[in-house]
């Protein structure tokens, strides 16, 4: 029924109503950029690491439905391994903890559409954890496996397993050596990072994917923005309180904190497991997020942290009160109410994804009637969601710059204007047909007028507008000499 229950909850997620996601369209555009025999960051620009764009090739088959079916699957392993933990410490609801990781991980506030890094590094992490509170022979080398995994899908996700690294090193009681609970975890490790530095290696592109995929993070994406932090710590409420997160977080910390203070017979993991819960968060604190929109699927990992906190005051309190029954039923209530309530609201008022506003925009039904006659005709400038339309065409867009809000964020982006220079060199050498031009408000959207005005008089010169009725401001441009 667990299982089952897992499926109904990702059935909101088929690719006949999952909703339009930029990042998850960028993925899977980098994805058949690779399937082209392009190689990222060489052929394409992106900031997130490499693994998430071969995991989105499977999204390019059988009309997204493969990418689902893997998701829910994984999902589903996750569930399972957590349910039978329960089992094993004879926790007196064994799928309530389950249940909320699955309602908390597809809670539509926090989780728009599958296929985007959170949510694998999400699922990654309850598997982590159900491995290291396991006494598999082989555990602690799953453990770095899973660790170069979500390392490579999504760096910042790594800190959360900093705690329980340590609590494995230190604490836990077992029957391998310290050095081996060391030398393991990085064997494991090894086994991702090695094919992917070869990858990259083979096709010359090293120096390419530290620039982008290290480089470019730790420098414009989280030193740009200062915000104090009490600016942050606002966002947090705001964002647990949107999400529908907030009560769950508030049981979850106020029974980890509990635990530290009353009986408990293993506090070394219930503090692992609080700091795992507060470096879930640390995106937000990885510079400042109120200059660069809303990020609530930045709170995703919180369903598996929260849910493992939960299970570590449960398994381990002496608290004859938090031991009894009625108790845990009674906290399972309160956390599950309100985000079940959530899901029952989304799956009541779904839309197909089809009634999207970018989908269904006049720009993208004038292209399908006249479609671009390949790779490098139609390029789309100002706003990613339409980079749809180059997965929609299955084509490859003229310039490796497939989404342009740099010039929104940072006021120094691009300063001799070289990048936006190359884009129109692109354009020019490929004769691109067709652009999307989606700047509706200059003033705003770009730092330095003179940007603006360079790419705008590019239009003018080589480019004529295709009159359409109903635009928001979004343009699209014809190679005049058609």
């Amino acid at each position: 029924m667990l299982l089952g229950a897992v499926v109904v909850l990702n059935l909101p997620y088929i690719p006949y109503y999952s909703q339009l996601s930029c990042d998850t369209e960028v993925y899977r555009y980098i994805s058949m950029v690779i399937m082209k025999g392009g190689v990222p960051y060489r052929d394409v620009f992106d900031h997130k690491p490499p693994l998430i764009y071969f995991m989105s090739i499977t999204g390019l088959y059988l009309g997204g439905w493969l990418q689902w079916l893997i998701n829910t699957l994984l999902a589903m392993l996750a569930t399972f391994l957590f349910f039978r933990l329960g089992r094993k410490y004879r926790l007196p609801y064994p799928w309530l903890l389950p249940l909320l990781f699955n309602l908390m991980l597809r809670d539509f506030l926090i989780f728009w559409a599958g296929g985007n890094t959170r949510e694998y590094t999400t699922v990654l992490t309850l598997i982590f954890f159900c491995v290291l509170m396991g006494e598999q022979r082989w555990r602690y080398y799953l453990l770095g496996f899973l660790a170069g995994l979500i390392f490579f899908f999504q760096q910042d996700q790594v800190l959360v397993l900093f705690p329980f690294f340590l609590y494995a090193f230190i604490r836990k009681k077992d029957n391998v050596s310290l050095l081996h609970r060391i030398l393991d975890p990085a064997a494991g490790a090894l086994l991702v990072a090695v094919p992917v530095i070869l990858y990259f290696a083979w096709h010359r592109s090293l120096a390419p994917f530290w620039r982008d995929a290290f480089g470019f993070n730790f420098g414009w994406y989280t030193s740009t923005f200062k915000e104090s932090f009490g600016d942050h710590l606002r966002r947090v409420k705001q964002f647990l309180d949107e999400g529908n997160y907030e009560v769950p977080f508030l049981v979850a910390v106020t029974l980890g904190i509990s635990g530290l203070v009353f009986r408990g017979s293993n506090k070394w993991l219930t503090g692992a497991c609080l700091a795992a819960l507060a470096l879930s968060m640390s995106a937000e604190f990885m510079g400042g997020r109120g200059g660069m929109g809303i990020f609530y699927y930045y709170y995703l990992p919180l369903s598996a942290s929260i849910c493992i906190l939960l299970f570590a005051v449960f398994v381990f309190t002496e608290e004859p009160f938090l031991r009894e029954r009625k108790a845990m039923g009674i906290f399972g209530v309160l956390v599950c109410t309100s985000i079940s309530y959530t899901f029952l609201q989304h799956i009541t008022h779904l839309t197909p994804r089809r009634e999207n506003k970018i989908v269904a925009s006049p720009e993208l039904r004038y292209l399908r009637q006249h479609p671009p006659a390949g790779d490098y005709q139609l390029y789309e400038f100002g706003n990613h969601n339409y980079v749809c339309a180059y997965n929609e065409f299955r084509i490859l867009a003229p310039s490796g710059w497939i989404y342009h809000h740099f010039w929104h964020y940072y006021e120094n982006w691009d300063k001799d204007h070289a990048i936006l220079d190359s884009i129109e060199q692109d354009l020019l050498h490929h004769r691109t047909s067709y652009i999307i031009d989606a700047i509706t408000d200059p003033a705003e959207e770009f730092h330095d007028p003179a940007a603006y005005a360079m790419w705008h008089s590019f239009l003018l010169e080589h480019y004529q507008q295709v009159p359409l009725a109903d635009t928001t401001g979004v343009t699209l441009w014809k190679w005049k000499e058609q």
